[in-house]
């Protein structure tokens, strides 16, 4: 009797620890698995956050540009390079508005825009490409530059002044009309360029 009774005693202690290394398996498997689920929760958030910016970014195209920054007046392109060739100014002016108005970032206004932007094409040179001995020149590079700034006319302010260069080469043989569409395809080039500078803040 006092044997079962010794047997029953001694058998109770182990149940009980049997029964706690059960609950500590259990409340570590419970953890494990919160801590996977809070750790996937969180991996899922900030891929939709990722995906909500850059698809944002991607849709608006607006880059850097303040809010308040709705519509521009693209002025008359000034020519100080004085090479005294009106078409200069004009193709650099309508290739701006057809950029502008192709990328619609802001919308073209003829007055009162919340923008302005005024370029200036302040240099305009002629060099010779570098030639090893006994070679006969061929091609010769013009180099374009142009003063680009983007006015905000509700701060009263400049957002961009940017002087931006391009070199185009023509062939000698073609002289001034070579040379003239040469410095047009620079103009044309410095003209995406601003539109970049405008839309990303540089």
């Amino acid at each position: 009797m006092s044997d079962s009774i010794i047997h029953i005693l001694d058998s109770k202690p182990r149940n009980f620890s049997m029964k706690s290394d059960v609950n500590t398996m259990k409340m570590n498997n419970f953890s494990y698995f919160r801590n996977s689920a809070l750790h996937l929760v969180s991996i899922i958030c900030i891929l939709i956050t990722c995906l909500f910016y850059f698809g944002c970014y991607s849709f608006t195209g607006g880059g850097n540009l303040p809010p308040h920054l709705k519509t521009v007046v693209i002025q008359i392109t000034a020519d100080n390079s004085g090479q005294g060739i009106p078409q200069f100014r004009d193709v650099l002016t309508q290739s701006l508005i057809e950029r502008f108005r192709n990328d619609n970032t802001l919308t073209l206004v003829e007055q009162k825009g919340d923008a302005k932007l005024l370029t200036t094409i302040t240099a305009i040179s002629e060099a010779t490409i570098n030639l090893r001995q006994g070679e006969v020149e061929s091609e010769r590079k013009v180099n374009v530059t142009v003063k680009a700034e983007l006015y905000d006319a509700v701060k009263k302010k400049n957002f961009i002044s940017k002087d931006i260069t391009n070199t185009q080469l023509f062939d000698v043989s073609g002289g001034i009309p070579a040379k003239n569409e040469a410095v047009n395809k620079a103009l044309r080039q410095i003209s995406e360029d601003v539109l970049l500078a405008v839309i990303s803040g540089w």
